[in-house]
């Protein structure tokens, strides 16, 4: 049976330049250092991207109003058997990464779609605009929500 996992997470975006480009760039290289290969269940580089706006000159819509959005998506083989395991790795790579909300949706063949949510507060982040690069936030100070009995 197929089960179709897709989200995003909601890029942290509180800082002025010259540590909001460090904090882009910080995020898409912890991106970009995914396995390819990732074994089960996977949480694999190709999942993954990056919104970005246009770097040409006509206007265009800001894609990255009050941050970017790193989203992914797969379609997998009945992961939700896995779930759990899948979301432990999930939950490493948001250690790495600066951001402030993420949601993964998942339906499968047999259930309705569910929703696991991690918001951080913005006092957990201690955003200053001093010019010092931000911590990453201890899982301690996420908050968890899912409608999947199984988590």
């Amino acid at each position: 049976m197929r089960t179709t996992l897709y989200g995003y997470i909601e890029e942290m975006d509180f800082w002025k330049d010259p540590i909001k480009t460090e904090v882009q760039n910080h995020n898409a290289r912890v991106i970009e250092s995914l396995n390819v290969d990732d074994e089960w269940p996977p949480l694999s580089r190709e999942m993954f991207s990056i919104t970005r706006n246009s770097k040409d000159e006509v206007y265009r819509p800001n894609l990255e109003y009050s941050g970017r959005i790193i989203h992914f998506g797969a379609n997998l083989k009945s992961v939700e058997h896995e779930l759990d395991e899948w979301v432990e790795k999930f939950e490493v790579l948001l250690s790495r990464l600066l951001w402030i909300e993420s949601k993964v949706h998942f339906q499968t063949e047999y259930c309705e779609l569910q929703t696991l949510q991690w918001n951080v507060g913005l006092n957990a982040y201690n955003v200053r605009n001093d010019g010092k690069f931000p911590d990453a936030v201890q899982k301690s100070l996420w908050e968890f929500k899912s409608t999947w009995e199984n988590t």
